[in-house]
C-alpha cells in the first residue's frame, strides 16, 4: 500500500469513526446540546482533527443526515431498473422505511424539523438535499422502468411523490408524532395495496 493510499484510508476511517460518534451524540443531545469536543471524544480523534473533517456542527450534522437519509445508491437504481415494476417498486419501499426505521431517519427527522426556528437555511437545505434527493433517485428508476415499456410515459416528478406521498401517510408521518410507533405486521400488504393502486394509474 503507498502512503497516499495509506493517509487516505485512515483519513476515510477517522471520518467514518467521526460520523458514528456524531449520529450517537445527536440522537442523544440534539443539535442545539450536542458538543464538537464530545464527539471528537467519543470519536477517539483531536479536535482539531474533527474541524478538518467538518468546519461547524451544522455540517456534520447535515452529514450524518445525508449519511442516513440516502440508502438509495446508484448501484441499486441500476438494479432496481432491472426488476419488474411491481419487485422494483417493493424493494424501493423496503429500503425506503428500512432507512426510515433501522437508520435513525425518524428521529434525526424530528431533530431538523426541531431546528426550522432557529435554523431555517439549514432545514431548507436539508429538505433539498436529502427528500428531493431521495425523490430524484426514485424518478430515476421510474423512468427507466418507462425506457422499458413497463410504465406508461408519464411526469416521473408527480408520480415519485405519489407513490412516497402514500408510504408517508401510512408510516412516516404516524411515526413523526408517536416515537413508539413500529411498522405493523401487515406491511407487506400495505405496500402491494399502495403498488396495485400505482400501477392502475401508470403500469403499461
Amino acid at each position: 500500500m503507498g502512503l497516499e493510499v495509506y493517509r487516505r484510508t485512515v483519513s476515510e476511517a477517522k471520518r467514518a469513526s467521526i460520523l458514528a460518534a456524531a449520529r450517537k451524540n445527536f440522537l442523544v443531545h440534539g443539535l442545539s446540546h450536542a458538543a464538537m469536543a464530545e464527539i471528537a471524544h467519543d470519536a477517539d480523534v483531536s479536535t482539531a482533527t474533527l474541524y478538518k473533517h467538518f468546519e461547524s456542527k451544522e455540517e456534520l450534522f447535515k452529514c450524518v443526515v445525508q449519511d442516513s437519509f440516502n440508502p438509495l445508491g446508484d448501484e441499486l437504481v441500476v438494479e432496481l431498473s432491472r426488476k419488474t415494476t411491481a419487485e422494483a417498486l417493493l424493494e424501493l419501499a423496503h429500503s425506503y422505511l428500512d432507512a426510515q426505521f433501522n437508520g435513525d431517519v425518524n428521529s434525526l427527522l424530528r431533530m431538523v424539523i426541531a431546528e426550522v426556528p432557529g435554523e431555517p437555511e439549514l432545514a431548507r437545505e436539508m429538505f433539498k438535499q436529502c427528500v428531493d434527493q431521495r425523490y430524484t433517485r426514485l424518478e430515476r428508476v421510474l423512468e427507466e422502468l418507462i425506457k422499458r415499456d413497463q410504465l406508461i410515459p408519464h411526469d416521473t416528478y408527480l408520480s415519485a411523490r405519489f407513490v412516497g406521498g402514500m408510504l408517508k401517510e401510512l408510516y412516516v408521518w404516524p411515526a413523526m408524532f408517536d416515537q413508539s410507533f413500529k411498522l405493523p405486521d401487515d406491511v407487506d400488504d400495505k405496500i402491494n395495496a399502495v403498488i396495485q393502486v400505482f400501477l392502475k394509474a401508470y403500469g403499461a
